[in-house]
């Protein structure tokens, strides 16, 4: 005791000042009021703090360093870890090199760090800040009011989230992320998939890779995007936007209000659209669902729920059905029709049949097939999209079909995304060789459209009045006649509308005769010229 203070320089060049203090260590120091400093080259200042080990440091009031090298400061602190360091008031630095600090914290793992209000970081290097926050595994990070990284070098910041996947982050309020490297923010949200992402105010995002945002939706489905507004994507791969819609189908898309597209590889838009399970079908319009072939483009127009309708449907078998009217610029109905000679006809000529091949036709000619059309209305026999031959059919031209059973489709794990299935196909004909560019009749110089019925325009020799009737010359040209093709009107110097039929008006009532003086002729009874006189005769009548 030294002057009265009750002072205890007790080790080796040990130094004990202050009153009650006691210096027990070799070449340590005590100073203040009721300190020891019981490690060797240990320091204690304060008021009753506490030093164990070698060079340790405690200062303040009530702490104890009892790790080596370690430091505790302030009120009720310990630094038991190694090289710990604690400071605050009742914090607690228990592992090696950790560092508590604030208000109740407690850094209890190696290296970790522990800040702010009843914190805890128990993970190595793990970091926990604000209030009430605890990072509990490996380098994770915990910051905020009430939350918890509970995955290793996970990430939970803001109000009451969890960070529980492996390399996860949470933020928001009330946000789960516990799925591997998933990420929820927002209000509520949930992150359950490897590599998810949750957004915005109750969302579910379930899947691997999926990503929910919005309100209330929900990615359920392995590579999934659910947006909006109660949208869910439940199929892999698939995509739900809008309000209420559900893409359930493998690769499916659904987007509007109240849509399903239940069918794989299927796209419903609008409003109470359905896939009805048919796989490829896109489906858009309102209240209506898809009722025949896969692979086909459907247009809903029903009013209500309870009364669904469809206003147009293209098939994948080629076919097109309407429930209205059809409308055009153009006023003819026209088809295809090879040249007799492999060579283009210019267009408005009148043209006849050879057999199945066209030419310019003649006053000479007893039957005119059409004009040619550089406009028509509807084209038929165009062969425009594929070789007339390329599937098999039947002797009236019908396309057979056969099953064609199609295999599993597996993930990179080996599991199954879609189920093995039967699909309808039409059988190819193997003379049909998929290497060729196909060149429709379109292209083809020795295929010309043929207007047989409507409005066409023709050239004419200048001869032709509106109101009257022309037929063909020797050059396949309009010229005025007593009877034939009705002139709607003049549309140049050398050109005409006429209104176009199979027979000529006012010519019906000689067909019958023309086809015997054709049949006498043939039988030698006329001439070539006699012929040609009566038939004059009969178009002049």
């Amino acid at each position: 005791m030294t002057n009265g203070c009750n002072q205890n320089p007790i080790g080796n060049c040990s130094e004990a000042e202050g009153i009650n203090t006691i210096a027990n260590g070799v070449a340590s120091h005590a100073e203040g009021n009721g300190t020891t400093a019981g490690g060797n080259a240990s320091h204690t200042e304060g008021f009753e703090t506490i030093t164990t080990v070698f060079a340790a440091h405690a200062e303040g009031s009530t702490t104890t360093a009892s790790g080596v090298a370690s430091h505790a400061e302030g009120f009720l602190t310990t630094a038991s870890g190694e090289t710990s360091h604690a400071e605050g008031a009742n914090t607690k630095a228990e592992g090696v090199a950790s560092h508590a600090e604030g208000f109740l914290t407690r850094a209890s793992a190696n290296t970790a760090h522990a800040e702010g209000n009843s914190s805890l970081a128990s993970g190595n290097a793990s970091h926990a800040e604000g209030s009430n926050s605890r990072a509990l595994n490996l380098f994770a990070h915990a910051e905020g009011s009430l939350t918890t990284a509970s995955g290793i070098a996970s990430h939970a910041e803001g109000e009451n989230t969890v960070a529980s996947g492996l390399v996860s982050h949470a933020e928001g309020q009330a946000t789960r992320a516990q799925g591997e490297s998933s990420h929820a923010e927002g209000d509520q949200t949930v992150a359950n998939g490897r590599a998810s992402h949750a957004e915005g105010n109750l969302t579910l995002a379930g899947g691997s890779f999926a990503h929910a945002e919005g309100q209330r939706t929900v990615a359920s489905g392995d590579l999934s995007h659910a947006e909006g507004n109660q949208t869910q994507a439940l199929g892999q791969n698939s995509h739900a936007e809008g309000a209420l819609n559900i893409a359930s189908g493998f690769t499916s898309h659904a987007e509007g209000v109240n849509t399903v597209a239940s069918g794989l590889f299927s796209h419903t838009e609008g409003q109470s659209t359905n896939a009805n399970l048919l796989e490829g079908v896109h489906v858009m319009g309102q209240f209506g669902a898809a009722n025949e072939l896969p692979y086909s483009w459907y247009l809903a127009n029903g009013t209500n729920a309870s009364t669904p309708g469809l206003a147009a449907k293209i098939l994948s078998n080629g076919n097109v059905k309407i429930d209205g009217t059809v409308t055009t610029p153009a006023a003819d109905y026209a088809e295809m029709f090879e040249t007799i000679d492999g060579y283009p006809i210019e267009f408005g000529y009148f043209v006849t049949l050879e057999k199945d091949k066209v030419r310019i036709a003649t006053g000479q000619d007893d039957y005119i097939l059409g004009i040619s059309s550089a406009k028509p209305a509807f084209l038929a026999d165009s062969g425009e999209l594929r070789w007339k031959n390329k599937y098999l059919t039947t002797e009236w031209g019908e396309i057979l079909y056969e099953n064609i059973t199609l295999p599993s489709v597996l993930d990179a794990t080996g599991n199954v995304v879609v189920p093995k299935r039967t699909e309808l196909r039409p059988v190819i004909n193997p003379e049909w060789d998929a290497a060729l560019e196909y060149q429709p009749r379109s292209s083809r110089p020795e295929w010309i459209a043929i207007g047989l019925l409507g409005k066409l325009l023709v050239r004419d020799d200048g001869s032709c009045e509106v109101n009257g009737y022309c037929m063909p010359n020797g050059e396949g040209i309009a010229t005025k006649a007593k009877q034939g093709y009705r002139v709607l009107n003049r549309t140049g110097i050398n050109q005409i509308l006429v209104l176009f039929n199979s027979v000529p008006v006012n010519s019906s009532n000689h067909i019958e005769d023309l086809k015997k003086f054709a049949e006498l002729k043939k039988q030698g009874y006329l001439t070539e010229e006699e012929f040609r006189i009566e038939k004059q005769k009969l178009l002049n009548s």
